[in-house]
C-alpha cells in the first residue's frame, strides 16, 4: 500500500529528485560527504576497486546521457533504459541521470549488501517537487518525510496499528467494501453494450481509498456508492492523480525551475496538492471532532485514528499530517497493483479457472467468500507475487548509505544514491525461468534470495501497509472472479508508463461476464 510514500521504501521514479538527506548537505550531513572511494584505491578496502571504475556509459559534456534517456521514452520508460543498460554494463554501473548521480544494482547479492549497510535509520529519497512544495508552504508531512528518531518512534506506533492480526482486525471491513464494489461493477456493466467496465484505474482508487479509510475513521467514506457524482471524495481521487502526474512530468524539468518560474507544470502540481491535503486533512479533522463527541455521548468508536489520538506525545496537527499521507499513499499504490493483478488473469484464463476451483475447495455452496478464508487459498498469494515481480510498483527502491561500502568488486562511497532495479531484477533468467511469462507456479519453489524480488521494498523503512495491501488484493481478486470471466480487450498489449510508479501506458479495457 505505501510501498513507496513508505514504501509507500516508497515508489520512486528517478530524475531530478534528491534524497531527504540533501537538505542538509550544506551544514555537513555525513550522507552527502564524498567519502573515500571516489578516484583511487581506499586503504580500509585494499582490494577493492575505486568507485571511478564503475561502469558507466559514454555521454556528452554537461548533458551527460540525457539526450538518449529522453529518445528512449523519458521518465516513463526508465525502467526499460536501465534495463537495456544493465544488459550492456553489467549488474552496476553508474549515470548522470538529470540532476543525480546514481548507482544502479540488479544484482541480488549487490542488493544485499546494500540493505545491510543502511544503518539503525534509513534513508531513501523523497521527490524534489514535494520537498520543493513543503518548504515553499512551511508545512511538515507524515511518516515518509520523515527521518531519524521521528520516523523510528512514529514507524514503531504504526508498525503497531497496521501489522498485526489484520485480518482479525479489519478484515470484516475489507470484506463489506469489496462486496459493494464487485456487485457495483455488475451494474455498471449492464448498462454497456459491450460488457466493458468504463475506468477501472477510478474503480480501483474509490475501492482502495474506502477501505483505508473505513479502516482509520471506523465508518465509511461512500467513495464506492452508486451516485459517484454525489461525493466529494471522487474529486479527491481526481486530485491525487494529478499529484503523480505532475511530478512524473517534473521529472525532465527541473522543478526548483518550475516553481522558481511558477510554469505551467507547477501550477498545475501545487494546486492538486493543495486540494488533495486540504481535502485529507478536512476529513481527519472532521472524523477527530466526531470522535469527540461520541467519547462525551460514550459511544463505541471504532477505527485506527481512535488509538492515535489516545497516544501520549503526538500532537494531532501531526496525526492529521501522518493520517493524511497514508490516505494519499493508499490511493495510487495498492489500486496500480490491484489493475495489473486483474489485467493478468484476463489474460491468463487457466489462472481464474484455478482460483475458481480452490475458492470451491474451501467455501461451502451457499456461502460468500469472505477475509477469513484467504489464509487457505495460497494461490491467491502466488497471484500477487507473480503480478509484482512482472509489474513491481516501485520499479526502483532507493537507499543512501552512510558509510563507504564495496559492492560487487567496487568501493562506493558514503552519501551516493542507490537505485535498485527491481523491473530488471525480476526479468532475471537465471532466477526466473522464462521470465516474460506470468506463471504463479513459480512461487512453489523459488529460487531462494531474499533480496530477489521486494515489491514492497526491505526492512524498517519497507511498505508499512504490505499486510493490508496483500489481504485487500487478494480478497477482491477472489471476489471478483467469484463472480465474473473476466477478459482483456485492449487492442494491444499493455504496457509501463512510470508515473512515480508503475502504471498501464493505456487504460486497462476488461470484460466483465457474469458467471451462472
Amino acid at each position: 500500500m505505501l510501498s513507496k510514500l513508505s514504501r509507500f521504501g516508497y515508489a520512486c521514479m528517478p530524475a531530478r529528485y534528491r534524497s531527504s538527506a540533501a537538505a542538509t548537505a550544506t551544514v555537513g550531513c555525513p550522507f552527502q560527504q564524498a567519502g573515500n572511494g571516489d578516484h583511487e584505491v581506499d586503504p580500509a578496502f585494499p582490494n577493492a576497486r575505486p568507485f571511478s571504475e564503475v561502469p558507466t556509459p559514454k555521454g556528452l559534456p554537461i548533458l551527460g546521457t540525457a539526450i538518449e534517456l529522453i529518445r528512449s521514452g523519458g521518465a516513463a520508460k526508465i525502467h526499460e533504459y536501465c534495463h537495456k543498460r544493465h544488459q550492456e554494463l553489467g549488474p552496476i554501473f553508474k549515470e548522470k541521470m538529470g540532476a543525480l548521480d546514481v548507482v544502479v544494482v540488479s544484482n541480488e547479492d549487490y542488493i544485499t549488501q546494500v540493505y545491510k549497510a543502511e544503518g539503525k535509520n534509513p534513508m531513501h529519497l523523497v521527490p524534489e517537487p514535494w520537498l520543493i512544495y513543503n518548504e515553499k508552504k512551511g508545512i511538515k508531512r507524515g511518516l515518509f518525510f520523515m527521518d531519524g528518531e521521528q520516523w523510528r518512534s512514529r514507524r514503531s506506533v504504526l508498525n503497531h496499528l497496521l501489522i498485526p492480526k489484520i485480518a482479525e482486525l479489519h478484515g470484516h471491513i475489507f470484506t463489506s467494501v469489496v462486496n459493494d464494489v464487485v456487485d457495483r461493477w455488475g451494474k455498471i456493466v449492464e448498462k454497456t453494450e459491450d460488457g466493458v467496465l468504463p475506468n477501472l484505474e477510478n474503480e480501483l482508487y474509490n475501492w482502495s481509498i474506502e477501505t483505508l479509510g473505513t479502516m482509520v475513521f471506523g465508518r465509511r467514506l461512500g467513495c464506492v456508492m452508486p451516485a459517484e457524482s454525489e461525493s466529494q471524495l471522487h474529486e479527491f481521487v481526481h486530485q491525487v492523480q494529478q499529484i503523480f502526474k505532475e511530478s512524473a512530468t517534473m521529472a525532465i524539468i527541473p522543478p526548483k525551475l518550475a516553481s522558481t518560474f511558477r510554469l505551467p507544470v507547477w501550477r498545475r502540481f501545487e494546486s492538486a496538492a493543495d486540494t488533495a491535503l486540504d481535502m485529507a486533512r478536512g476529513y481527519v479533522e472532521e472524523r477527530i471532532a466526531e470522535i469527540d463527541q461520541e467519547s462525551k455521548d460514550k459511544k463505541p468508536i471504532g477505527g485506527i485514528l481512535k488509538y492515535l489520538l489516545d497516544i501520549p506525545n503526538i500532537v494531532q496537527n501531526e496525526i492529521v499530517n501522518i493520517v493524511a499521507d497514508l490516505i494519499l499513499a493508499a490511493a495510487d499504490t495498492t489500486s496500480h497493483a490491484t489493475q495489473w493483478a486483474l489485467y493478468s488473469l484476463a489474460r491468463n484464463p487457466e489462472c481464474q479457472e484455478r482460483i475458481l476451483s480452490e475458492i470451491a475447495r474451501v467455501v461451502p455452496d451457499g456461502r460468500e467468500i469472505n477475509h477469513n478464508d484467504i489464509k487457505h487459498i495460497p494461490y491467491l498469494m502466488k497471484i500477487v507475487k507473480e503480478t509484482l515481480r512482472l509489474y513491481p510498483i516501485a520499479s526502483f527502491l532507493t537507499r543512501v548509505l552512510p558509510e563507504d561500502i564495496v559492492v560487487g568488486e567496487y568501493v562506493i562511497p558514503a552519501g551516493k544514491l542507490f537505485f535498485m532495479s527491481q523491473y530488471t531484477v525480476g526479468r532475471d533468467p537465471e532466477r526466473f525461468d522464462d521470465p516474460e511469462k506470468f506463471d504463479p507456479d513459480r512461487w512453489d519453489n523459488p529460487k531462494p534470495n531474499a533480496h530477489g524480488c521486494m515489491p514492497f521494498g526491505h526492512g524498517a523503512r519497507g511498505c508499512i501497509g504490505r499486510k493490508v495491501a496483500e489481504l485487500k488484493m487478494q480478497l477482491l481478486l477472489a471476489k471478483a472472479v467469484k463472480k465474473y470471466h473476466i477478459e482483456a480487450v485492449n487492442e494491444k498489449e499493455v504496457g509501463i508508463a512510470l508515473r512515480m510508479i508503475t502504471t498501464p501506458d493505456q487504460p486497462i479495457k476488461l470484460r466483465l461476464t457474469k458467471r451462472t
